[in-house]
């Protein structure tokens, strides 16, 4: 069997998953294993697998639900869903929802699973994988940014990337990459998406009969970037035992799979990304100091994209233009109204957010222009958030008021009160309001 075929696995049953995996490359096929289904649905145009296998009880997204979704991603793919014994009638609701077969858990034996594998799996050419955008989209009111990353990428220092989810730290590592001019491959691992117990094994491999269910020898990533860029995503999740050994390879560039005695070497160059506040995190306890050090020879942050107004329109211009041709619509230009709620909107997903909300416009557009609809709860959420900030700044400047006049005043209620033209009622219930004590 060809090793281009690819099977995308999603699977929230890490050791379930684990056995697919094993199973599935003993048979010479690709694995992609994913234990959240809402990440899965965005990794799935761009690894374009072959065949699908998804549990049908997962959280965030029951198995159903995401065939639905990834069917309206890429129609021709074919689905087997897993369900435990006795739950029958959700397989077949899943057949319905365009899955071709089911499996019970526990399976009878791996050859049942390989069967029915060779049975759905079909050949197909591989999407073309998505381009970069266009550097002056990605840095949008972030130039001095790309200045330095120029000057840091040819260089083999590690690299920190901080900043809130969706501002792109992902795309920022791999433009560094391509900066960097290495030749090997840009390898990414997201410390938070996988467990605890399989961080470790992804990362440093593993050989054959290492533990239960180790089949066969695997290579982990610190050996698949090789000549080129590890980027570990949200390395604040990374557990501390886990921490010490990364330390390790980041001081001497040697490592050993799990189980194995012999040292291997990498001369990966490594990014790592976080929203966190790695500080905090030293402080708590919860991230070696030593490792804060060594992954932030060079940090950079991201600003959000409500402190991006000005790259705000070219972002917007290229979004529109990119899911226009991804979904086979006109490119319109965004409505004027639609552009000044965008312009006043908190974006608290980011980029991710607004390609979103934007995708989301751009297939129920009609018209000559595109409107946006922003969720009417985040709306008032915002407002909100304005009024009670607004209110705080108020009574800050009341209670500075009370204190000065009673300064003035030489702790005189009265005379205060007359200075601040209110009443002396009016001035004990404020002091009482803004816990001013005088």
């Amino acid at each position: 069997m060809s090793q281009d075929l690819k099977i995308m696995v999603v699977e929230d049953d890490a050791s379930f998953a684990s056995f697919l995996e094993m199973t599935l490359e003993e048979a010479n096929y690709q694995v992609f294993i994913f234990y959240d289904p809402e990440e899965a649905l965005l990794k799935l145009p761009d690894i374009n697998p072959n065949l699908v296998i998804t549990d049908l009880r997962m959280p965030k997204l029951d198995g159903i639900t995401f065939i639905e979704k990834a069917k309206k991603l890429l129609p021709d793919i074919p689905f087997i869903v897993i369900t435990a014994f006795g739950s029958i009638p959700s397989a077949v609701s899943a057949m319905k929802a365009g899955a071709l077969d089911y499996l019970t858990k526990p399976l009878s034996s791996p050859d049942e699973l390989i069967e029915k594998v060779r049975r759905y799996i079909k050949e197909k050419s591989p999407a073309p994988t998505e381009d970069i955008p266009p550097l002056d989209v990605i840095f949008a009111d972030m130039e001095e940014l790309y200045e330095k990353l120029v000057e840091v990428a040819k260089t083999d220092a590690t690299i920190c990337l901080y900043g809130e989810t969706g501002t792109g730290k992902s795309l920022i590592a791999k433009v560094i990459h391509k900066l960097s001019g290495r030749e090997g491959p840009f390898v990414e691992i997201n410390c938070a998406a996988l467990p605890e117990n399989l961080v470790e094994a992804e990362l440093f491999g593993y050989e054959k009969g290492a533990f239960t269910g180790a089949v066969k020898a695997k290579p982990g990533k610190f050996e698949l970037a090789r000549g080129g860029t590890l980027f570990l995503d949200e390395i604040s999740e990374m557990s501390l035992t886990v921490q010490a050994k990364f330390l390790k390879v980041l001081q001497d560039r040697t490592f050993e799979r799990l189980g194995g005695i012999k040292p291997l070497k990498t001369d990966a160059r490594f990014i790592t990304a976080t929203n966190s506040n790695l500080k905090e995190l030293v402080r708590q306890g919860r991230f070696r100091e030593d490792l804060y050090y060594r992954i932030n020879i060079f940090s950079f942050y991201l600003p959000p994209l409500r402190e991006r107004q000005r790259g705000l329109k070219r972002i917007v211009e290229y979004l529109i233009e990119k899911l226009s041709k991804k979904h086979g619509k006109p490119i319109r230009a965004l409505s004027k109204s639609s552009w000044e709620r965008l312009k006043n909107y908190p974006f608290r997903g980011n980029i991710r957010e607004l390609e979103n909300l934007l995708e989301r416009a751009v297939v129920l557009s009609k018209g000559d222009f595109i409107e946006v609809d922003l969720p009417r709860a985040e709306e008032e959420a915002f407002s909100s958030s304005l009024s009670s900030q607004e209110e705080l700044r108020i009574k800050e400047l009341e209670k500075k008021a009370i204190i000065k006049a009673l300064e003035v005043a030489k702790g005189n209620k009265s005379q205060a009160a007359k200075l601040l033209g209110i009443s002396l009622k009016t001035l004990y219930n404020k002091l009482k309001e803004l816990n001013i004590s005088y």
